[in-house]
């Protein structure tokens, strides 16, 4: 195994002589007086065992060697404390507990996540058909409402698509990951968690170490346990599945995982947790968290949409990403990373996708769950029609895991655990009757795990076995005494292998949120008198208004929508009662209630909702609804064109005239104030939404729309982005237009030309930063947005105007921290796994300084980290210490201090630090240049070269 970068035991020895050098230049300490010191002291140390000591080539030096060292060198307290910790980490003989948290953590997040048929070719690894998804900032606060075409209801438009990954590269204490329920939320946490523990244990290094745990672990007392002991206990109870041996302590938590590292603890499933109140104390928990330590954690908390009130208790400034579902060629990717193992995998992913669209499932299928599970059901049978709705897809699903009982050996390991607790008794009785006790609850298990999904969804937070225990077919026998304790193993021997259930430390769960929804809405339909007091329910919800007019039930709409398949399954007196209480929630019959207090909304969100998630409602009377609320004139734009768009899961044809016309209706546009132009993005989400049913009518009412005069220009942007993912070159081409003729977006659309064209785009933009008669705030956002194509160009470009004499303080100062984003967006454009180019850096340390002279605050940072950057050469790095200790004297001596000890910057470049130091800290650095001027091991010339440096301080010049 390759060692852990800087947290590995070479990492840790080489932290180690470059703390200790810095430690003994920042008090002028050569190793001669090192030695001297130990001498008087009582504790001589030879010169080649202090050499040594300070040379990285060396291995870690003696306890007691460092001992005196560091007592010679009156070095005490925390500091000595680090050093010593360093040496013992440099010198342990096995793997240390980072690395070994690290290997688990790799090894859990590398599995599927999704549970797995072994029908099909055996479940790949999650690196093998793992696609990378975009996200959005959603648009204004409408974040309990996800918006088809990402417009919310008043209109405003969502966030550009950036990669999902940014979430966790975002600067900010805590970020939102919002996404449907099997949308890949819990991918992508595994996902980065994965890479990144790859990238650590092979060498690689950054800002932060991630760590995962599930929402639900963070509640159960009150008050909670201190951060770092949940995640200790709940990580060990994880990873001890895969291999973890030592335990994880609440101190292991508690300190950063190395210097200038954080915690990014990622929190997966907040809304699992059925509480609201319980939701609340768990953000609570990690904003006072972030608050305590600074640098110590950062959070990416993942749910489904909550009521944005909700996500408030993190503060208005906490950024949320919305996951985007797999577009169609993303789709087809991942269909054909799934079939590698039959016969022709591109034949048999166009016939995947062939089969989605007969089903009318290609939609839902763009979430990863349901595309892994109708993948698995494909390559099962691939002769066999695909399921037409979402309840029939968990239905073939589920049984198709049950009938792998015999390849998957379940049946042999139920028929161990049954001998198991049969043989415990003598008497042929007693056997018998244990044996009969527990076949019952093998016959009944699909129904006791269904009765353990209602608890849970309804808010238990008992054990699972204690909960399958209060089921009466899983009840203590009474026939022959069983000890609780033998027969909860007992139950657990059962649960643990059923590929439905996953087990976390001593408990289980279910292994996705949508599992077990399902399987509780089985229970809570499992009879005619379930069914019969659940539909009474839905209408005596406490929701319900005065006057008898019915609104929607409160419920998370994907469980909803498992209730009402339950409900409607069978065709009998209560399916016909559904389908009329669903038409009286939808109807026109809201009578006399205002549009404007939310009825009407409500209802259409509610159908849209279930009809997007193909439940299976009355297809006559749905499309009547569907079509009712898109001529609803009194309904905002983004209603009516969800209920349009929804409409194509029942009637397509009648969809694609609906969008259309939609598109085409200028009552759709508002108004704007203090212009005379209009916003049309309702039209465009219709034109955008018809490119499913009629992908030519879709590119040319959206190019009638780029070019509508009368729109106001973001929507012009918006509409030619639009056409651009419908028709590649003629959004290409209407971008381009947009961007040499919209005076004021011109930046924007150039930037969203690069998506299709990125050569165009970073031409146009070139031209732009250099256009003088634009401004120069203008011309600054040019070259900042050129940084994702061309990083050294655009670092050249904004180098240049932080410089200018030409413009005043505040440009060039935007100009410079526009400068100090450039390495960001050269991070985005070269993936940490492949070589990052070198930026302009004595013009970027110069900008820098520009900055610092202007801006302290914002400067010094910046200078502190391109010292810091190894792609820059010694010069440039020494620069950027240098005009440090101009603003921040402390910080910028102990980086020249560090680099005049570095002999990895050779003779020239510790010379160049010394000397830079000595501008500064002038007894300081003479030291260091004396004792480098008589150091034996320095050849001549090098000596010669050092002593002539030594003149120029001793003469008072100045480092240039």
């Amino acid at each position: 195994m390759a060692e852990l970068g800087p947290a590995g035991r070479d990492g840790a020895n080489r932290d180690l002589k470059d703390r200790l050098k810095a430690a003994l230049a920042r008090q002028g300490l050569i190793q001669a007086e090192i030695v001297r010191k130990t001498q008087l002291n009582g504790e001589s140390v030879s010169k080649a065992a202090v050499s040594n000591a300070l040379n990285p080539e060396k291995g870690p030096p003696a306890a007691t060697t460092l001992r005196a060292i560091l007592n010679a060198a009156g070095i005490s307290g925390t500091e000595r404390d680090e050093l010593s910790r360093l040496r013992d980490r440099a010198e342990s003989p096995g793997p240390t507990q980072l690395e070994a948290y690290l290997k688990a953590a790799e090894k859990a997040a590398s599995q599927h996540p999704y549970p797995g048929s072994l029908r099909a070719p055996s479940l790949p690894a999650l690196a093998d058909v793992y696609v990378r998804q975009q996200a959005r900032a959603p648009a204004a606060d409408d974040l309990d409402s996800p918006s088809p075409g990402n417009a919310t209801a008043n209109g405003n438009q969502a966030g550009p698509a950036v990669p999902a990954a940014e979430v966790f590269r975002a600067d900010h204490d805590v970020c939102v990951l919002l996404g449907g329920p099997g949308g890949g939320k819990s991918t992508l946490l595994r996902a980065h968690l994965a890479d990144s523990a790859d990238g650590w244990l092979g060498g690689m290094t950054g800002k932060t170490i991630p760590v995962m745990v599930s929402a639900a672990a963070l509640t159960g007392t009150d008050p909670p346990p201190p951060l770092p002991s949940v995640l200790a206990k709940a990580v060990t109870g994880d990873l001890g599945q895969v291999g973890l041996l030592d335990e994880l302590t609440a101190d292991f938590f508690r300190h950063p995982p190395r210097a200038g590292v954080s915690w990014l603890v990622l929190v997966d499933g907040l809304d699992e947790i059925p509480d609201a109140d319980a939701r609340s104390k768990v953000l609570n928990m990690l904003a006072r968290s972030a608050e305590a330590e600074p640098g110590l954690y950062r959070f990416v908390v993942a749910t489904r949409p909550l009521p944005a009130t909700e996500l408030r208790t993190l503060g208005q400034h906490v950024p949320r990403y919305e996951l985007q579902p797999f577009s169609h060629d993303d789709l087809l990717t991942y269909a054909t990373h799934w079939f590698h193992g039959l016969d022709g995998p591109s034949r048999h992913a166009s016939a995947f996708i062939a089969g989605l669209k007969r089903s009318r499932l290609e939609v839902l299928a763009r979430t990863p769950l349901m595309a892994s599970m109708l993948c698995q059901l494909y390559a099962a049978d691939p002769a066999r029609p695909l399921p037409n709705s979402r309840t029939r897809a968990y239905e073939s699903f589920v049984r198709l895991i049950y009938g792998q009982n015999s390849h998957k050996q379940i049946a042999s390991t139920h028929d161990e655990a049954i001998r198991k607790l049969k043989n415990r008794y003598q008497i042929r009785r007693d056997k018998k009757a244990a044996k009969q006790a527990a076949q019952r609850v093998r016959n009944h298990l699909p129904e006791l795990i269904d009765h353990l999904a209602h608890e849970r969804i309804n808010g238990s937070t008992a054990p699972a076995v204690e909960i399958v225990a209060s089921h009466v077919q899983a009840s203590l026998p009474q026939e022959v005494e069983v000890e609780q304790d033998l027969w909860n193993s007992f139950l657990s021997d059962l649960l643990r292998p059923t590929g439905i259930l996953a087990q976390r430390g001593d408990d289980f769960d279910f292994l996705h949120q949508t599992l077990l929804e399902y399987h509780a809405a089985r229970h809570a339909t499992r009879d005619e008198q379930a069914r019969s007091q659940l539909l009474d329910e839905l209408k005596a919800s406490p929701n319900a208004p005065a006057g008898g007019r019915l609104r929607p039930p409160d419920l998370d709409d994907s469980y909803l929508g498992f209730l009402l398949d339950g409900l409607l399954a069978p065709q009998d007196r209560i399916a016909t009662e559904t389908a009329e209480y669903v038409e009286r929630v939808t109807a026109v019959g809201m009578e006399g209630l205002p549009s404007y207090l939310g009825a009407e909304s409500r209802a259409c969100k509610f159908l849209t909702s279930q009809v997007l998630l193909r439940t299976n409602l009355p297809p006559g009377p749905t499309a009547a609804q569907l079509t009712r609320f898109a001529d609803d004139t009194t309904l905002f734009g983004y209603y009516r064109v969800g209920a349009a768009e929804a409409l194509a899961g029942v009637d397509p044809e009648a969809s694609a005239a609906l969008l259309a016309r939609l598109a085409g209706d200028t009552t759709l546009d508002e108004g704007l104030m203090n212009t005379n132009l209009l916003d049309g993005t309702a039209r465009i989400g219709a034109a955008k939404a018809l490119a499913e049913v009629d992908p030519e009518a879709s590119a040319a009412l959206l190019a009638r729309l780029a070019g509508d005069t009368t729109l106001v220009a973001t929507s012009l942007l918006q509409a030619a982005k639009a056409l651009a993912d419908v028709d590649r070159e003629s959004g290409a081409a209407q971008l381009a237009h947009l961007a040499v003729t919209s005076e004021g977006w011109r930046v924007e659309a150039a930037k969203a030309l690069a998506e299709v064209h990125p050569e165009a785009s970073a031409a146009l933009l070139a031209r732009f930063a250099t256009d003088t008669t634009d401004s120069a705030f203008n011309r600054t956002r040019s070259a900042e947005a050129l940084a994702g194509m061309d990083p050294e160009a655009s670092a050249a470009l904004l180098t240049r105007l932080a410089v200018d004499p030409a413009l005043d303080r505040r440009d060039r100062l935007y100009a410079a921290q526009a400068l100090a984003g450039v390495d960001r967006e050269a991070e985005l454009a070269h993936p940490a796994r492949g070589p990052r180019p070198p930026l302009y850096g004595v013009a970027r340390v110069r900008a820098d300084r520009v900055l610092a002279g202007l801006d302290k605050e914002a400067g010094a940072p910046l200078l502190a980290r391109f010292a810091a950057d190894a792609t820059l050469n010694y010069g440039s790095r020494v620069r950027a210490a240098r005009a440090l200790a101009e603003v921040d004297r402390e910080a910028g001596i102990a980086l020249l201090a560090r680099f005049a000890a570095d002999t990895t910057l050779g003779v020239f470049g510790i010379t160049a630090a010394a000397r830079a130091l000595a501008d500064v800290d002038r007894e300081t650095g003479r030291a260091l240049l004396a004792w480098f001027a008589a150091d034996s091991n320095l050849s001549d010339d090098s000596r010669e070269y050092v002593a002539r440096v030594l003149g120029e301080v001793d003469r008072g010049e100045r480092y240039a």
